[in-house]
């Protein structure tokens, strides 16, 4: 037997689902009285902002609910030039820096890329040489046996060669 009063979770108000709980009335607070305590506290809180405005400092003394301002700084945005057209941008396509002018300056081109280049070494080369092997070895296995299972099971089932 449980006791249905510890089972009970409680609700937003505080209270336990259940009605068979026993609750105390005096330790209840309804939900209105408790949303006056949290607008007093906040109205205290506002107060004593040193970032407050003439027009919120009003406000406050009306009764209102304090605004606060954001202040955010804005970038400026300057462009040397502006915003190319599709137009202009095919006309740019002629000037490519890296077109070559001839097939002598094309191998010169790539000479110089290769150049640039950061090659593995021999261990680093033969281990990743490796290492693809293997994979490609594990590979050609797993189709060789799907391609012959599958194989036998379609000659089985329509009833090729036995």
């Amino acid at each position: 037997m449980s006791d249905k009063s510890h089972d009970a979770e409680p609700d937003e108000g505080g209270r336990p689902d259940n009605d068979d709980a026993i609750v105390d009335p005096d330790a209840v607070t309804s939900d209105d009285e408790r949303i006056a305590e949290l607008e007093e506290s906040l109205g205290e809180d506002a107060e004593g902002a040193e970032d407050a405005d003439s027009d919120t400092e009003d406000d406050e003394s009306k009764g209102k609910a304090t605004v606060i301002k954001r202040k955010t700084a804005k970038a400026p945005v300057k462009k040397s030039a502006p915003t190319k057209k599709r137009d202009d941008h095919k006309r740019d396509e002629d000037d490519d820096p890296y077109r070559a002018k001839n097939p002598v300056h094309f191998v010169k081109q790539s000479a110089g890329e290769l150049k640039k280049v950061v090659w593995p070494t021999w261990p680093q080369l033969v281990a990743m040489f490796v290492a693809v092997l293997i994979f490609v070895l594990i590979m050609i296995l797993i189709v060789g046996l799907l391609d012959f299972g599958l194989g036998s099971l379609l000659l089985r089932l329509l009833g090729g060669r036995s």
